[in-house]
């Protein structure tokens, strides 16, 4: 399946999440989507629990999430984990691991995961012919270091309810973004074991920390579904800023 289009069950062919990411920053032809497509090696399927990189060995592959999701993570000698980032659909696996000589991080699906590979050095090839293909990467990887400063934020300053709505926030408009959510309502695809140890909580004070966000009426939800009933407050309570990228600039004709 290219990696332009996929097919719904009903039929109806839609963008790659990946692709549409890439719409939003810069307009590619179908030739150029077709030389993306030239350097896939293909659609690859794990299962959940599965380790897609492991710290300290070598990794050298982009994946692009078609569905289903994962975690990098990084685990103490301790034994405690922490949790760097939730990928989604639409997400690069590979990046920064790829650019290293070993992962610094390991990741691993917290879902049946669905996504094409190519190998760094054959997208390296693809951005010496088509630039723009760099510039979009560099782009989505500001976005993810903007992400990553938000989730020191989170666990440096933010109080455990603030910490909350800001990552149902960000995961709401990430989701958005690609088309796999609804304009104030989400799934959200996490258990509460991630979500805690994404935000440096137990279990149970997650549970609380989410009943205040019921009792006042900023969210309701049932079972994994997500309804941000108040998003003006949310945003305030969290002090969040929607991480909206700028449009890659586009050279003007010379002459």
């Amino acid at each position: 399946m290219s990696l332009a289009t996929q097919i719904r069950s009903e039929g109806a062919p839609t963008a790659h999440p990946f692709v549409t990411r890439l719409m939003r920053l810069i307009s590619f032809s179908a030739n150029d989507l077709k030389s993306l497509d030239s350097i896939i090696d293909g659609e690859r399927f794990v299962k959940k629990r599965k380790d897609l990189v492991v710290v300290g060995h070598e990794f050298r592959n982009l994946c692009f999430v078609r569905d289903g999701y994962a975690i990098r993570y990084k685990l103490l000698h301790s034994g405690k984990r922490q949790i760097l980032n939730v990928i989604l659909p639409g997400d690069v696996i590979g990046v920064p691991v790829s650019f290293f000589d070993r992962s610094i991080y390991s990741v691993v699906a917290i879902s049946d995961l669905t996504y094409d590979i190519c190998s760094l050095d054959a997208y390296v090839r693809l951005c010496y012919e088509q630039p723009q293909f760099g510039l979009v990467l560099s782009w989505l990887a500001a976005h993810e270091a903007a992400i990553y400063a938000e989730h020191i934020v989170d666990l440096g300053r933010r109080t455990p309810i603030e910490r909350l709505a800001h990552f149902l926030l960000e995961i709401h408009a990430r989701l958005l973004g690609v088309g796999r959510a609804e304009a104030t309502s989400f799934n959200l695809p996490f258990s509460q074991e991630v979500m805690a140890d994404v935000l440096g909580l137990s279990v149970p004070h997650l549970n609380r920390v989410m009943q205040q966000l019921r009792a006042d009426q900023l969210v309701s939800s049932r079972s994994r579904a997500i309804e941000l009933n108040d998003v003006t407050r949310l945003q305030t309570l969290a002090q969040y800023q929607p991480l909206d990228l700028a449009l890659i600039p586009v050279p003007a004709n010379t002459t």
